[in-house]
């Protein structure tokens, strides 16, 4: 919508979405040390500045090498600030709430993400056609303030650094050490493969509707709504079982497994509208449903003072999968000359990963290693 407004090269879609989850990881593996320097209380709020900041910048995107550096700086700028804002939010989630309250209170906010990609999805369109795409500019400052203002009296008790700071330390040492531990480093690399999952959901459930079985665009995106609703719902509802029973590890292992399902209905030849609203629904509910539960045990399993690296080593592997997983599906279409083989092969990682839990097995809120 927006490149072909400013007839640009729509390859640059993938070019800035790449750009932005690069951003993100550097934050994300960059929040220890900035908490080092900083408290929780300016960092989340400097988050919002930032993202604020940078969509003004990106809102400069048009034809020329300056507004393109400009919308460009944007992008880094809300990248960056997505990267810190988990596992610094982690952190204070962590000194407010119990180890069994994790999974729920981090599932509920992570409700955000799915919530607001179909606030998007609803409002972007109407205000593009009607005033320009540079008119969502409004919205999302607006959205950005009230976060800001809501947020003071919320934050206000993390005003001062944590009474146990992370160590400071270099970005990639950070990594390293939150890497270094058995459990954080398996479920950081099942992290990365659902982030995969969850980008093929995002990027290729609507063109693979309208190449494999003839859908109209409105049809299919009706379909991701679909998804985008149960991943939210998910969410919270995966929290709140793996809080009441426990059983993180059995939850995600199913989740990557039941996700293959969803595809294999999806992408089966055809298709009746019942089987790919059931598809669709289950597709959602896997592929977004993960995320929540899965940072609760990174910061659960983390040794003590370490809660930030691991939370940031799960976003980091995670935004990494998002990242790679254009160019995987690019790579497997050359090799098989096939789109739905190419689908299947983004889907497989994240059933070998859930796959891979439920073999090792779970116990109470943890998962056996």
């Amino acid at each position: 919508m927006i490149v072909r407004a400013e007839h640009l090269p729509e390859s640059w879609i993938g070019y800035y979405t790449s750009l932005l989850y690069a951003a993100a990881i550097i934050g994300s593996v960059g929040t220890a040390r900035l908490l080092s320097s900083f408290s929780v209380r300016f960092v989340q709020l400097g988050a919002l500045v930032a993202t604020a900041l940078g969509t003004v910048l990106f809102c400069q995107l048009a034809q020329g090498l300056l507004p393109v550096l400009a919308a460009c700086a944007g992008i880094v700028l809300m990248g960056v600030a997505y990267g810190v804002t988990v596992p610094s939010g982690s952190l204070a989630l962590a000194q407010c709430y119990s180890p069994r309250a994790q999974p729920v209170v981090v599932s509920v906010r992570q409700t955000g993400v799915p919530v607001g990609t179909a606030l998007v999805a609803l409002i972007a369109p109407l205000m593009a056609q009607h005033f320009g795409w540079q008119s969502l500019m409004v919205p999302v400052l607006v959205a950005l303030a009230g976060a800001f203002v809501l947020s003071l009296p919320g934050l206000r008790p993390f005003a001062a650094v944590a009474a146990n700071p992370p160590q400071r330390q270099h970005v990639l040492a950070a990594l390293r050490s939150a890497l270094a531990i058995k459990p954080t480093r398996r479920l950081a690399l099942v992290s990365g493969a659902y982030g995969v999952n969850q980008a093929a959901l995002t990027t290729y459930l609507v063109p693979s509707l309208v190449w494999l079985h003839g859908l109209s665009v409105g049809k299919s995106a009706g379909y991701l709504a679909m998804a985008t609703i149960a991943g939210a719902a998910a969410r919270i509802v995966f929290g709140i079982t793996t809080t009441r029973f426990g059983r993180a590890g059995l939850h995600l292992g199913l989740i990557g497994v039941v996700s293959g399902l969803a595809w294999f209905l999806l992408l089966w030849p055809m298709p009746s509208p019942l089987r790919l609203t059931i598809a669709s629904v289950l597709l959602g509910m896997t592929a977004m449903g993960w995320n929540g539960i899965l940072l609760a045990e990174m910061a659960l399993a983390a040794p003590a003072g370490q809660t930030t690296e691991a939370v940031a080593a799960g976003t980091s592997f995670a935004y990494f999968g998002v990242l790679v997983a254009p160019l995987i599906y690019v790579l497997l279409d050359q090799a098989l000359a096939s789109r739905t083989a190419a689908i299947a092969g983004l889907a497989v990682l994240a059933v070998l990963a859930g796959a891979g839990l439920l073999r090792t097995g779970a116990r109470g809120h943890g998962i056996r290693l």
